[in-house]
């Protein structure tokens, strides 16, 4: 009874500690090996630039025009470029363009009947 208890507590362990601590490594270590020049990001420590040059463990960071520092990869925490952002930035114009048809129309007889209640 013992044994399965301290089995329970190993399995606990690892599916609430272990298992989500790996799949965080893994997605920094995805995110440093797929930084670009140009790419939007933000350090460790708060600090947000775009990328100008990547060396072998080190990134120049723009943080103001003509103002670069050089930082380490690992200090990379998250980025704000999506690789994709074309397709991306297609879809949401579509859903934007049918969205605000709508809302024009209904804004439009809104505000006629606003218009007309105030005067």
């Amino acid at each position: 009874m013992s044994i399965l208890l301290i089995v329970g507590l190993i399995a606990i362990f690892y599916f609430m500690l272990i298992r989500p601590q790996q799949k965080r490594m893994r997605q920094q270590m995805e995110l440093i090996n797929n930084l670009r020049a140009g790419d939007d990001v933000m350090t460790s420590s708060g600090i947000y630039g775009t990328i100008t040059e990547i060396e072998e463990d080190t990134v120049l960071l723009e943080v103001a025009e003509d103002v670069e520092i050089r930082v380490a990869k690992s200090a990379i925490a998250r980025t704000f470029t999506a690789h994709g952002e074309p397709e991306d930035e297609e879809e949401p114009e579509e859903e934007a363009d049918t969205g605000a048809g709508e809302a024009s129309s209904g804004e439009e007889e809104g505000d006629s009947a606003g218009e007309g209640d105030k005067s």
